[in-house]
């Protein structure tokens, strides 16, 4: 890879980042060694990165995510010819399954040519000399046989080598069938054979030799004569005339395959290359990616993005998913409901961006936004609170902090580092201590960002960060009314337990609430309905309603 990757790897798993990476992983040992030579971009590289991107979308609109998913099967099953080439280029003579392998290789990047034809997809041709050199061995059912068309010799070699066996078979058969007669037996089968002692004569021809006795029975085997020595001897070296053209055979192969070894090494390169680009089409078929503008300048433009990670997840339980769409020059912060998405939206901000990082369409109907030098999460968010961005802690002290300690050590490390083009997504931070010095912070850290030049979007349930650090203030999720009754909020019907009132209740929750992301142009009332929220999760009722007596509502409130 040209660079190291913009992301930590408590980013990458907050962000679905490695959910990215897995979808783009090559499928095949070319596409793996072609990783070294991946691009990731950085700010600077905005035309060459949305070329990229739309080389990608061209290639998924060409074939489609079926045919994307048969060449990378295609691609798979497709052997390696390297090592056989690397080793011919050395000197040594090949067998005849490296041979097999080789053509095999020929027919992979045939198919893959069928498979690619109609589209921009480059598969590497052939090379002409290694497969006429091969040609004579292919045999149906895509085996290879060393076969006589590759020498003239060799034909008349294995014919003298079948008249010699010939000969051998007969001088043995006449040598068994006068031994049978002396012994008084019917017949000496090849090889080893049993006499049995009572039916043995007392003295055996010199033609039977005992190899072993027993009590009962003697082990015997033929004692060769000399015309029988002869024949054996001739077959025998008629054997080695054939082995040896054969061996010559596979010595002028073997040297094609060398000439060819350079050949085959940047077919291997580009078939990587091809892995490469059939992941990341198939993610952009799979997903509908867009090719994103990618603005210099900074600005940011969502229009219909999308997380897939999560739009996976949902659909998989049968819930509809719901895109987001905003604009953002700087910093911006985000308030709104619990499970209204507020962390979805930092969350498709992050891996929006890593899509443009790598070259990759972005999952969304439009979008515009810069290429980073870093993206950053901070904040408690998913995942374990051990796993923050660049907190320098050493093994074993990371139990000793508590989560406000984790988010500051992460914080300090992220200050520490130059001050460059980068996302910070700052997912609740400070929000463990106190409300009063956790604003005070947080309003510090917004001023420090903007200090930096960095953009990104910022989550907090605390009251008015957005107007005192004169940033753009965003509202995530409505929540609409609940079904209530007498005694508070609706809570899962009784007669539901276990997973399936939580999947109804999370059902409920979700047809309620509006996911959307809206620029707020006044103070919003910056309300997390989390009676609402608790109410139809089923806590207790009682619990419920102290609460709203707290917060002087009614009882019957829905939050």
């Amino acid at each position: 890879m040209n660079a190291a990757l913009p992301w930590s790897a408590a980013t990458a798993a907050a962000c679905g980042i490695d959910r990215l990476r897995q979808a783009l992983a090559p499928g095949c040992g070319f596409g793996r060694a072609a990783l070294s030579r991946e691009r990731v971009y950085a700010a600077g590289d905005e035309a060459v990165a949305r070329a990229a991107a739309g080389r990608v979308a061209g290639v998924a609109a060409e074939a489609g995510a079926e045919r994307l998913g048969r060449v990378r099967a295609a691609l798979a099953a497709a052997p390696d010819p390297q090592p056989a080439a690397g080793r011919a280029r050395g000197g040594e003579i090949l067998s005849d399954a490296d041979f097999f392998d080789l053509m095999r290789f020929d027919e992979a990047l045939r198919d893959l040519a069928a498979l690619c034809a109609g589209t921009s997809l480059a598969v590497p041709e052939p090379d002409p000399a290694l497969a006429e050199a091969l040609a004579p061995g292919r045999r149906p059912g895509r085996s290879f046989h060393l076969d006589d068309a590759f020498d003239d010799g060799l034909r008349s070699a294995r014919d003298a080598a079948a008249a010699a066996q010939a000969a051998c078979d007969a001088a043995r058969s006449r040598l068994a069938a006068r031994a049978a007669a002396a012994a008084g037996i019917a017949t000496i089968r090849d090889g080893e054979f049993v006499l049995m002692r009572d039916a043995a004569p007392a003295t055996l021809p010199p033609e039977i030799r005992v190899v072993r006795e027993a009590p009962t029975y003697l082990l015997c085997e033929l004692a060769l004569d000399a015309e029988a020595l002869a024949a054996v001897a001739a077959r025998d070296a008629a054997a080695a005339r054939v082995a040896a053209v054969e061996e010559g055979v596979r010595a002028r192969l073997s040297a094609v395959v060398a000439a060819a070894s350079a050949a085959l090494h940047g077919a291997c390169a580009r078939l990587g290359d091809l892995d490469l680009l059939a992941a990341r089409a198939a993610f952009a078929a799979r997903h509908a990616g867009v090719v994103p503008e990618l603005d210099a300048a900074g600005g940011i433009a969502l229009d219909g993005a999308r997380f897939p990670p999560l739009e996976e997840l949902l659909a998989e339980h049968g819930r509809r998913y719901v895109p987001i769409s905003f604009e953002l020059d700087g910093l911006g912060v985000v308030t709104g409901p619990n499970m209204g998405g507020k962390t979805v939206a930092l969350r498709t901000l992050g891996f929006t961006a890593a899509c443009a990082a790598l070259g990759v369409p972005v999952p969304a109907r439009a979008a515009r936004l810069p290429l980073f030098d870093e993206i950053a999460w901070l904040g408690i968010g998913p995942g374990p609170a051990s796993a923050r961005d660049g907190a320098p802690v050493a093994d074993g002290e990371t139990g000793l902090l508590s989560a406000f300690g984790t988010e500051v050590v992460a914080l300090r490390a992220f200050l520490e580092r130059p001050a460059r083009r980068t996302l910070v997504l700052v997912d609740e931070f400070a929000r463990t201590t106190s409300p009063r010095e956790g604003r005070a912070l947080l309003i510090a850290l917004l001023g420090t960002l903007a200090e930096r030049g960095v953009a990104g979007l910022v989550t907090t349930h605390l009251a008015g960060i957005a107007a005192a650090a004169g940033v753009p203030h965003f509202a995530a999720g409505r929540l609409r009314p609940l079904p209530v009754t007498t005694d508070g909020p609706a809570a899962p019907a009784a007669s539901t337990e276990g997973p399936l009132a939580l999947h109804e209740a999370l059902g409920r929750i979700a047809a309620a609430m509006e996911y959307t992301l809206v620029r707020v142009t006044e103070s919003a009332a910056e309300n997390s309905d989390a009676l609402t929220l608790a109410a139809a999760l089923g806590l207790d009722r009682a619990l419920l309603a102290r609460a709203a007596t707290v917060l002087g509502r009614p009882s019957t409130s829905s939050g």
